[in-house]
Formats: C-alpha cells, sequence, structure tokens
C-alpha cells in the first residue's frame, strides 16, 4: 500500500479517535449559586470550559444564578458573560488567555471586529462596523446613542457612511435591528457645518450652483443655506449626497494664504483713523436699522468685514475678502484726501470820542462868625460831577478840581473849631476831549467744517460773596469767580460750491472799565456778535457794528438872576457833555486749498509781524541805548521751505501698506 494512503488512514483513525473522546467528556451544567464570590464562579467556569482567565484586581463582586435545570456548557458560558455584564465586567480575547476587566475599559482593549453579519446573540464586548446605506451616520448617532449602555463606544465615520459600535453582542444585534427600519431610500439628512475661514454665504451660493441641474426630486438634489452670524453652513440633501458634499466643504474651508489681502493694515494721509473707521462701521451696519432691513442680495459686501482704527499710526486694520477689500479700498480713497482748510481774517474798529464843558461863577458874603452880635452870610454853590463848589475850595484851596480855577479871597473865618478861607468868588471853566481808537485784527485758522476758537485778554477775578463774621465769630472770607476778559472769537467754517464759505461766528468783546469792591465789584463792558453769513473766499463782509451819540446838558442857576441875558452867566453853573462811539466788525475768509497757499498767507502774515516787531524804537540815550529786534531766521518760511526741499524722498513716504 502506498504510503500516502497508510499517512491518510491513520490522520482519519486519530480525528475519528479524538471526536468521540470530545463527545464523551461534553456534559450538561447546573449552576446555582447564591452570593457566591465573582471571583470563585470565574474558578468555577474556568474547570468545565477548559479556559484560562486573567482576572484584574479590580474585579469584586457576589453572584446569584438560579438554574433548576442543567443547561449545556456553551449555554453556561453565555450565562458567564451575562454576569460580568450585569456587575461592569468584559471579557477580552488575548491570546490563550482571556482577561476580565471593567467593562469601561474593555472598549479600549484587542476586542473583536465584525464587518459584517448578524451578531451572536451573546454579551460578548465586540467591535462591529454598521455601513448604511442611506441614512446619515452623523445624525443616526444622536438617535442610537440612547440605545446603547454608558460604557459603549459609538462613533460615525463621515467618509465612508459606517457607524463603528464597540458594545454587547446582544445589543449590537438590537442595533442592527433598529438601523434596517431607519437605513431606507426615502432618508433625507440635515447638516450643519461650522466654516473657520469660507465664508458661509458665498459657499451656500457655490453649491446652489453646482447642484443647480438636479430637479427638486432628485436624489441628487441639495439645498444650501448659510446661517450669521456663526458662519455656519446648512445642507439639506439625501444622506449620500450629504458624505459627498462635506469632502467638498473640506476642501473649499481652507485658511487663505497670508498675502491674499484677507487682513491689511491702511495707513491715512490726511483723514483721522478713528473718524473713518466709525463711517465704515455705521456703513457696515453697526446697529443701524437701515443694515438690518436690506433685502436680500443687496448687501454692500458679501462676507464678513471688520475695520478697527490704531490712533498712534493714524491706520485702519481691515480684515474682509479680496473683493470686499478693493471695494473698502476705493471707499477710503475717497475719504483719505487733504482737507480744505480757511483762514478767517477779522477787523474789529471802535472809535469812541469824548467833549466836555464845564463853565460857572460861585458867589459868597460874610464878615465872619465870632462875636455876640447878628451876622449875615450868603451866595451861590453848584457843583459838578466831581463834587467840587466853593465850599469845598474854601476848605482846601489846593483841591480846586481841573481846569481853570479863579478865586476872591480876604483873610480866614472861624467856624466852631473850623478855619476857612473866607472865599467871597469862585469862577470855573473846563474843557476836555477825549479820543480812543481800538483796532484788533484777530486771525485763526482751521480746517473745514471744524470749529476754532481763539481767546486774547485776561483772567480777571470777580467777588461773588464775602463775609467778615459766622457765628459771632470773627472770619472774613471772599468768594471769587474768575472770567475771561478781552477778545473772543469763535467760528466754524464750511465751504460750498463756487469757493462761497458758510460761517458760523461768535465774537466778543469785554473790558473792565472800572468800579472798586466797595462800590460793588468791577465793571466790564461788553460787545458780542453771533451770527451766521456766506462769504466768498477772499471777499470782506460786515458783521455788525454800533453807532452811538450820547448829549447831555446841565445847567445849576440862581432863580430869576440867572435868566438875565450875559448878566444871568454869573448866577449859574453850565456843564455839557457829548460821547460818541462807533464800533464796526468785519471779516474776510481765504480758502486754503493745498501747500502753496497756506504758504503765501503764512509768509504775508510772517511779514508783518516782523516788520512791526522789528521797527526801531525812539527814545533811547546814551546810557540805556536801545538794541534792535530781530526775530529768529530758523523760523522764517523761507528756512522752512529750505529744510522741506533738502529732506530725502524716502522720509516724506507713508509707510508700505
Amino acid at each position: 500500500m502506498p504510503l500516502k494512503i497508510q499517512l491518510k488512514i491513520r490522520i482519519g483513525l486519530v480525528l475519528c479517535l479524538w471526536l468521540s473522546s470530545s463527545a464523551a467528556w461534553a456534559q450538561d451544567v447546573t449552576m446555582n449559586f447564591k452570593n457566591a464570590d465573582i471571583r470563585a464562579f470565574i474558578e468555577f467556569v474556568s474547570g468545565f470550559s477548559g479556559k484560562n482567565f486573567l482576572v484584574d484586581n479590580r474585579v469584586k463582586g457576589s453572584v446569584t444564578i438560579v438554574s433548576p435545570t442543567p443547561i449545556s456548557e456553551d449555554e453556561a458560558y453565555d450565562v458567564f458573560l451575562s454576569v460580568l455584564e450585569v456587575n461592569g465586567f468584559a471579557t477580552v480575547n488575548s491570546g490563550s488567555v482571556i482577561k476580565i476587566v471593567p467593562r469601561a475599559e474593555g472598549k479600549q482593549k484587542s476586542v473583536n471586529v465584525r464587518e459584517s453579519g448578524t451578531a451572536p446573540n451573546t454579551d460578548e464586548v465586540m467591535t462591529q462596523v454598521l455601513r448604511l446605506k442611506y441614512a446619515d451616520a452623523q445624525q443616526l448617532v444622536a438617535l442610537l446613542r440612547p440605545l446603547i449602555s454608558p460604557n459603549s463606544h459609538l462613533v460615525a465615520y463621515p467618509r465612508g457612511n459606517m457607524l463603528l459600535l464597540t458594545d454587547s453582542a446582544s445589543n449590537i444585534r438590537r442595533i442592527q435591528k433598529v438601523l434596517k427600519l431607519v437605513d431606507r431610500q426615502d432618508a433625507v439628512g440635515v447638516q450643519m457645518f461650522p466654516l473657520e475661514h469660507a465664508s458661509a454665504d458665498k459657499l451656500a451660493k457655490t453649491l446652489s450652483g453646482l447642484y443647480a441641474k438636479a430637479g427638486p426630486g432628485s436624489p441628487t438634489s441639495i439645498k444650501a443655506l448659510s446661517h450669521q452670524p456663526g458662519n455656519i453652513l446648512i445642507v439639506v440633501a439625501a444622506p449620500q449626497m450629504i458624505n459627498e458634499v462635506a469632502a467638498i466643504v473640506k476642501k473649499l474651508d481652507i485658511q487663505p494664504k497670508p498675502d491674499s489681502g484677507r487682513l491689511q493694515v491702511r495707513y491715512l494721509k490726511h483723514a483721522n483713523a478713528e473718524d473713518v473707521s466709525k463711517v465704515l462701521t455705521s456703513l457696515l451696519g453697526g446697529g443701524s436699522t437701515a443694515a438690518k432691513t436690506a433685502a436680500p442680495g443687496k448687501a454692500l459686501f458679501t462676507g464678513d468685514v471688520k475695520i478697527v482704527a490704531e490712533p498712534a499710526t493714524n491706520a485702519l486694520l481691515i480684515t474682509a475678502d479680496p473683493s470686499d477689500m478693493n471695494a473698502l479700498n476705493a471707499i477710503i480713497d475717497k475719504l483719505d484726501v487733504r482737507r480744505l482748510q480757511v483762514l478767517v481774517e477779522a477787523l474789529i474798529v471802535e472809535v469812541s470820542t469824548g467833549v466836555g464843558e464845564q463853565f460857572g461863577v460861585e458867589w459868597r458874603g460874610t464878615n465872619g462868625f465870632g462875636g455876640t452880635n447878628p451876622t449875615g452870610f450868603g451866595g451861590t454853590t453848584f457843583s459838578n460831577n466831581a463834587g467840587t463848589n466853593i465850599n469845598s475850595v474854601a476848605a482846601n484851596p489846593f483841591a480846586a478840581g481841573a481846569g481853570l480855577v479863579v478865586g476872591v479871597a480876604k483873610g480866614t473865618l472861624t467856624f466852631g473849631d473850623t478855619t476857612i478861607l473866607n472865599l467871597g468868588a469862585l469862577a470855573r471853566a473846563l474843557a476836555t476831549k477825549t479820543d480812543t481808537n481800538i483796532l484788533s485784527t484777530p486771525n485763526i485758522l482751521t480746517m473745514d467744517n471744524e470749529e476754532a476758537e481763539i481767546i486774547v485778554g485776561q483772567n480777571v477775578p470777580f467777588i461773588t460773596g464775602q463775609s467778615s463774621t459766622q457765628g459771632g465769630v470773627t472770619n472774613p472770607f471772599q468768594t471769587i469767580e474768575r472770567k475771561d476778559v478781552g477778545l473772543t472769537l469763535k467760528v466754524k467754517p464750511q465751504i460750498s460750491e463756487g469757493n462761497t464759505v458758510r460761517l458760523e461766528i461768535f465774537q466778543e468783546i469785554s473790558s473792565v472799565d472800572g468800579g472798586t469792591a466797595a462800590e460793588g465789584g468791577l465793571i466790564t463792558s461788553k460787545r458780542s456778535i453771533k451770527t451766521v453769513v456766506l462769504a466768498n473766499d477772499g471777499g470782506m463782509v460786515v458783521l455788525g457794528g454800533l453807532m452811538r451819540d450820547d448829549s447831555s446838558v446841565s445847567v445849576q442857576r440862581v432863580p430869576c438872576l440867572g435868566s438875565i441875558p450875559i448878566l444871568g452867566e454869573a448866577f449859574k453853573f453850565t456843564e455839557n457833555k457829548q460821547t460818541k462811539t462807533n464800533l464796526m466788525v468785519f471779516l474776510r475768509p481765504h480758502i486754503v486749498s493745498d501747500e502753496s497757499d497756506i504758504r503765501m498767507l503764512t509768509s504775508r502774515k510772517y511779514n508783518e509781524i516782523k516788520g512791526v516787531y522789528e521797527q526801531p524804537v525812539t527814545g533811547s540815550t546814551i546810557l540805556f541805548p536801545l538794541e534792535d529786534n530781530q526775530i529768529p531766521e530758523s523760523f522764517s518760511p523761507s528756512q522752512d521751505l529750505k529744510m522741506v526741499n533738502e529732506l530725502p524722498a524716502e522720509s516724506t513716504t507713508q509707510p508700505a501698506q
């Protein structure tokens, strides 16, 4: 007999003997335990199953099993797995040894993995790959999560539209039954994609255009929406299309290159960065009603735009898409222009003239007031505004006042303890004339539509209250309020078409005219104008003025005698006063459109003040000669122009954008 046939016969006999012995060894198992230690139960299972167990130190507890009828060894082993599940433990195959560990860690061990087929009806921990045909795997995760134990693990794999589930085999079997009911062809999925870099609005338009040919009922049709704020893309489509859309979204939602223009720093040359930032933010719809009610599809910008001002460098930090960045730069170019300026020259002319005339004769006659004999006396007495008359001159001949004073005196008179001059007649004559010319030419330069103010004067204290005693105690104090007294000019120009300037003007001229604390405080005069006018560039306009003529005549005389022609002049005192005040305010605006205009005006004003400052002053002596006044040459406008021309070309450019 050939050797190969003999070997086959021998191997067959060995297999028959082994199978017959195994069948003889297999027997039913009766499992009755009451509060038995779980480790002893594991030893019992190891004895009849012949399996090697590696028990974790954390495996502890008691087991109670009531089984009046015997069961097979395979069924007994399934009961063993159920007991471990009830107590929170699981078995993990590791070569020739089966590990018994806490169930929470079982999913992290090398459990069995099944790719297809129905899971066995046991409590063995295993990993099952569940492939879906129609439903969306990510959506089903939320649906199936309550059906699995807390220690189990369920995760979706969107690329393959699969579910990976690690749980007991019996529960996996139940999940498979649920999926047969859910994974149907008529299922529709909704997926939200939070975008990091791409614009949800733009991506929604792209996807809608990409799948526009598919009809509404087509399985390949999708509907893409954007949600703002949040930059979230919402896609409604069949589950099999969700995966395809997710792949497209992932490829499009990428971070732009650093030089793509998403972030730009824009340095401004003329405009204020904070002001421009406020204007652009308002244009973007920073809380405005117009932006909230704007119709869809009519937005000025397609993506998210954010603008921040940096005052230190007068720059704008702009974050926007490249297409929006071009639109913003075009707007900024029109806002960042050299603004026009206005030089306002004011001319204030005030002329005051005062004329006064005084003439009068006073008489007095007496022989003295001594003795016991009757004495007669009499005369005329007239007082001027200064309070001077024949009586005050008799008391003090050297206080006769201003003007011509002529008198006739004879000795002195004693009246009580007072000795006065025996003045018989006093004639007084005075003519005064006062001329006051005040010329003020304030100048102020300001930007178009910006208010400017110039004050030239003094800060004068005014007593507002005083007290010498308080509660019976001497405690003198005064309260003082300080006010500006002088010339104030406020102007706000607005340049219109045709080089017409609209001027909002407030002008005030105040001065202290006298007064003391005893008289109740200082006396101030005030002339102010508040108006709005239109003026042409370089044209002079009159703002307002005052022309005042005050006349007063005062006659003091003796009745009857003072009315006699010619002779009556000796018995009266006449005082005439006439005051004329002429005030006029003129104004001339100059529009400064470029650097040459401001240089020309500056040179003109500089030459005017230089001529006044360097004009020789008379009155010097040999001992005290006067020095020549010279304005430093470094502040000359011509020197300033020379320095600008000598600057390097790169120093006049703006930082690179």
